[in-house]
């Protein structure tokens, strides 16, 4: 194997190509989730950091959301979870305001040992559905790595519940953009989802 001349970090934090490993180490280290790799070559680098299934080649997840204009709805989502239950809320935003919203509620004890991650992955689910059903283009709006990062197979689904996902996501290739936000940080919508989901077992919100 040749010398690494590159490493590319897609989840740390600071992301984007770096020319030796010890920014790159001090990028990823500690950091829970770390998704990187480090190539011989910058065309490479550049490939795999642009490789995203659901994410137009030379689009990566962390481009600005304002360059995206061929999307019709942002759409924020989130899971929940609670005795022994899992709960999933959406919201669908045009131009700064809610068109349309949805949430409920999983049993699956199976599923429910993945806790609120179940409902993450049931809120993307149901959300892409709801823009099939409409004939939209959305931006998907999480703040759980692994639902973009399992699409992308930077992360390996392992379970029959993130593999059915995983299927079903690429059967809907090109529907959907990711951007990934950062949960409990006072952003307006993801906030909101997450109160979706919440309220969908019963949880009271301050927000």
């Amino acid at each position: 194997m040749g010398k690494k001349n590159y490493y590319v970090v897609k989840e740390g934090e600071k992301v984007g190509i770096f020319d030796n490993w010890p920014e790159c180490q001090a990028s990823v280290k500690g950091y829970k989730g770390a998704v990187f790799k480090g190539f011989e070559t910058k065309a490479e680098a550049l490939e795999w950091q642009n490789c995203s299934e659901g994410v137009p080649k030379n689009l990566d997840t962390n481009d600005k959301v304002d360059d995206l204009t061929d999307v019709d709805f942002d759409v924020y989502t989130d899971g929940s979870f609670l005795n022994g239950k899992y709960s999933y809320g959406y919201v669908f935003i045009k131009e700064g305001k809610v068109v349309f919203e949805s949430n409920g509620v999983g049993e699956d004890p199976e599923a429910a040992k993945m806790r609120n991650v179940a409902g993450e992955i049931a809120a993307v689910q149901h959300a892409v559905e709801k823009a099939s059903t409409l004939g939209v283009r959305i931006c998907i709006y999480h703040d759980y790595s692994g639902i973009s990062l399992w699409v992308s197979g930077d992360w390996q689904a392992k379970n029959k519940f993130t593999q059915a996902y995983v299927e079903f996501m690429r059967a809907h290739r090109g529907q959907y953009l990711f951007k990934k936000v950062a949960g409990h940080s006072g952003d307006q919508y993801n906030d909101y989802a997450d109160r979706l989901a919440k309220e969908a077992l019963g949880i009271s919100t301050k927000y």
